[in-house]
């Protein structure tokens, strides 16, 4: 099949980097409060900050005077909302959608600035006093949204929104210290593997049930002339590869990611990381996989029958399908040596809230409206994600096939424990520029983990 391109819909898992919450900051609870409250406060606030401009693409509002005094709580102005990628354009035109249905009187811009260097770009907005009202971040999974909200640029939500639907798990990715800072999504970011059925149907190949059969499956598939696994040579592609292998490698292990009683450098880490290495060798990855430059060229390989596997972020299903309508394809996790399974999953963030908007009360409003049950729901089934809360069932059945897969497990990412105890915070930045290193031979496994381990807590 062609690929289909659709205003960048082939995203770069570089700008994709959702996911990795579960720090070890604990959600405020008792600070939390109903959204009517929420709102009432908003509307005393007085907010006389540098003010946010910004078009972009109009989401059709139907807002009429923006001094006029309808919706709910007479909430009225405009907003500016940043997003980072296209692929989620759709998601976030529902919402501006159900937003204004309870806020008719609030107009809402949106902008995806998918092109460039994200983060620059915002903190030049910023900086220049002419930011969005609301924008995306990683929330605490990297250090892009701490560091604005050391420079004063996010608003401490917590007394402002009703997180009352949102798990403490996810609450990780918008909480730092006392304030919280972020709005997160109900979406399950998980690793998973996907699989063409047709072609393991037509050569007889089975789902794995052990991590030996695993390997198994990878030599046959080779042995028939395919790329058993699609993977890009970049340190995020590498790194969804290569938590799932960790989790199925040594379960034990990843379940002491949760408090730290595992550390990053530990003896399963290295082993585990080595275990691909040597796949790599054996041309697991294709005998050309340093050529497969990014996220695209890598869901390319497995949509076009290049590949018989394709391990990545279990957002990836929507371009997939998109890529190859036709491609029968289904999910499992990879399972450990004894059949335990588990995800390595996360929630997804949110937009945070800019500290100078001259829009507050409306910029709040829209934040409630996305902690809501019903924007959650709007989110997590449009995105075609795996579903984070019991309370919302996800959309597809790609979705549904990766989230039993995981046997009700779930595992922290291994590179959410470089972010959150790095002693020098530099441990993200030194695993980003020196992952692939090792893949190369420019470095060993262990010559890795020890400067990782030198950095951390």
């Amino acid at each position: 099949m062609l690929l289909v391109e659709k205003q960048g819909i082939f995203y770069n898992v570089i700008n994709q980097k959702r996911q990795q919450p579960d720090s070890n900051s604990k959600r405020k609870g008792e600070l939390i409060m109903k959204k009517k409250l929420c709102l009432a406060m908003t509307m005393a606030m007085v907010v006389s900050l540098a003010g946010c401009g910004g078009g972009g693409a109009s989401s059709d509002s139907g807002a009429s005077d923006n001094g006029g005094d309808s919706g709910e709580g007479g909430v009225s102005g405009s907003i500016t909302i940043w997003e980072h990628d296209y692929s989620f354009e759709n998601s976030l035109e529902q919402i501006i959608a159900g937003f204004q249905e309870e806020y008719p009187n609030v107009e809402v811009d949106y902008e995806i600035k998918a092109d460039g260097d994200y983060y620059s770009l915002l903190q030049t907005a910023i900086q220049s006093g002419s930011g969005p009202d609301l924008f995306w971040t990683n929330g605490t999974a990297t250090a892009n949204m701490p560091d604005l909200v050391s420079n004063d640029a996010c608003a401490d939500l917590t007394d402002l929104v009703d997180y009352s639907f949102i798990s403490d798990a996810a609450m990780d990715l918008a909480t730092m210290d006392d304030g919280i800072y972020s709005v997160p999504w109900m979406t399950l970011d998980t690793r998973t593997v996907f699989y063409n059925k047709d072609m393991f149907e037509e050569n007889k190949w089975e789902v794995p049930t052990t991590f030996s059969e695993f390997e198994d499956l990878l030599a046959d598939i080779k042995k028939a002339g395919i790329t058993p696994i699609s993977l890009a040579h970049d340190s995020w592609s590498a790194l969804f590869a290569y938590e799932p292998v960790l989790a199925a490698y040594d379960p034990e292990y990843c379940e002491g990611l949760r408090d730290y009683t595992s550390k990053a450098d530990d003896d399963a880490a290295r082993e585990a990381l080595q275990k691909m290495v040597d796949w790599a060798e054996e041309g697991y990855f294709g005998s050309n996989w340093t050529g497969v430059i990014d996220n695209s060229a890598q869901i390319l390989a497995f949509t076009t029958g290049a590949a018989a596997m394709n391990i990545a972020g279990s957002w990836d299903a929507t371009t997939i399908s998109e890529n190859n309508p036709d491609l029968n394809f289904g999910a499992f996790t990879i399972p450990s040596e004894d059949g335990t399974t588990g995800l390595v999953g996360t929630s997804a963030n949110g937009f945070s809230v800019n500290a100078a908007s001259e829009n507050m009360d409306a910029a709040v409003a829209f934040a409630n409206y996305c902690a809501s049950k019903e924007a959650q729901t709007i989110w997590v089934q449009s995105q075609g994600a795996v579903s984070g809360s019991e309370e919302i069932e996800a959309s597809t059945e790609i979705a549904k096939e990766i989230s039993e897969s995981g046997g009700g497990n779930t595992y922290r990412s291994w590179q959410n424990v470089l972010s959150s105890h790095s002693s020098t915070g530099n441990a993200s930045t030194i695993w980003d520029s020196d992952f692939m290193k090792v893949f190369d031979g420019q470095m060993t496994v262990d010559e890795l983990m020890d400067e990782l381990g030198a950095e951390m807590e």
